[in-house]
Formats: structure tokens, C-alpha cells, sequence
């Protein structure tokens, strides 16, 4: 249940993706870019965790509602606001790539003609997809003040489980259709089915807990 709760801090390593066209030699790079994230960011949470755990009881740290504040004030006897201000900083920056990324995805499918075609209208002042990214900022804005901090949580580690679960079908259906690219790296088919497994998984986890079939 912590890893389907804790799946929304990996959301956005995909986001690379986006500037392949902008990466020299991005066959080779952006997939050794994404896994090298992956494993950094995944050592530094996993640092974090240890390092809270051997200072505070367990009991202590789940009964709070800011647990690397009260792992702060209990390390160094000073007020947590230095952790705050990086919280919020680290927040909104994270933020901010979402919605720039979630714009960019409604422009590509409004431009194709998949959708709304006001989605693929550019600003002639900024230069950018101002409908779409109006969008994606009033949809955030409405779920963040609507939604307590935990179920938006939630509902994001959800969305992204199912968006995964159909890339990865997408990959598969792709490899059984289509001929292998000349000159391209492809990786073996287990590959999308254990993605595709593992996000099958953690969304079943979830929906047993949440209906409380077994506690």
C-alpha cells in the first residue's frame, strides 16, 4: 500500500521522452537517462527513509502530519522552516513540469484532430498552447483545493498505473503488428508484460485495501 501511495513521487521520469528530439544520440541516451534517474532518485528516497526510521520511532513518524519536519526539528532543535520553504519550492517545480508536459500532450492530440482542435491553437504573443495549458492549470487547481493532500495522491498514482497499463498494452500490440525498425534497439516483449503485470498489481493492492476485504 506504501508503494501505490508513494508511486506519484515517480511520476515525470517519462517526461523525458519529450525532448528526445532535442538529446544527440537519443536511441542510446534517453533510455540510460531514464533508468540512471530512476536508481538515483530511488537510492536518495530510500536514504531518507533509513535515515528517518533509525532517528524516530516508527509510531512517531506516522502520527505526523510533516514527518522530515519533525525529523528536523528532532536532529537539529530548530524550527523546520528551511524544510518547508524546500517542500514548497520542491512542490511547485514539480508541479509546473506536470502541467507544461500535460499542455504539450492536449496540443499534439488537438493539433492530430484526436480532440478538441482549440487544444492545438498556439498564442501569437507567447508563442505557446495557451488553451491547453489554461486547462491543465484550472483542472490542477480544482483538484488541489477540492481533495485532501492523501486521496489526490491516490487518485494520481491511479491515473498513472492505468496510463501505464495501456502503454505497455500498446507496446505489445505494436511488437505483434509491426516489423522491428532497421537500425533501432527493441527490448524482448517480457518486458511491456512484466510492466504491465506489476501496475496490474499495485492497482489491485489498492482496490482490495480500499474496500476493505482484508485489513
Amino acid at each position: 500500500m506504501g508503494a501505490f501511495l508513494a508511486f506519484y513521487a515517480f511520476i515525470g521520469f517519462e517526461d523525458m521522452v519529450n525532448v528526445s528530439e532535442e538529446v544527440k544520440d537519443a536511441a542510446r541516451t534517453v533510455p540510460r537517462a531514464i533508468i540512471l534517474a530512476l536508481v538515483v532518485s530511488s537510492l536518495l528516497y530510500f536514504l531518507v527513509v533509513a535515515v528517518a526510521v533509525l532517528s524516530l520511532p516508527v509510531a512517531s513518524l506516522s502520527k505526523s502530519d510533516a514527518p522530515l519536519a519533525l525529523l528536523f526539528e528532532h536532529a537539529t532543535g530548530r524550527h523546520p522552516t528551511i524544510i518547508a520553504l524546500i517542500s514548497l519550492f520542491a512542490v511547485i517545480n514539480g508541479a509546473l513540469i506536470q502541467i507544461i508536459m500535460a499542455s504539450r500532450m492536449l496540443y499534439g492530440m488537438g493539433r492530430a484532430g484526436w480532440i478538441f482542435s482549440k487544444f492545438g491553437h498556439v498564442s501569437e504573443t507567447t508563442r505557446t498552447p495557451a488553451v491547453a495549458t489554461a486547462t491543465i492549470v484550472a483542472g490542477v487547481l480544482i483538484f488541489a483545493l477540492w481533495l485532501p493532500l492523501v486521496t489526490l495522491a491516490k487518485l494520481t498514482s491511479f491515473a498513472i498505473l492505468l496510463v501505464f497499463i495501456l502503454v505497455n498494452l500498446s507496446l505489445i500490440r505494436i511488437k505483434k503488428i509491426q516489423p522491428v525498425p532497421p537500425g533501432l534497439r527493441v527490448y524482448p516483449k517480457w518486458v511491456p508484460y512484466c510492466g504491465m503485470l506489476l501496475a496490474i498489481l499495485l492497482l489491485v493492492f489498492q482496490i482490495i485495501s480500499t474496500l476493505g476485504i482484508y485489513r
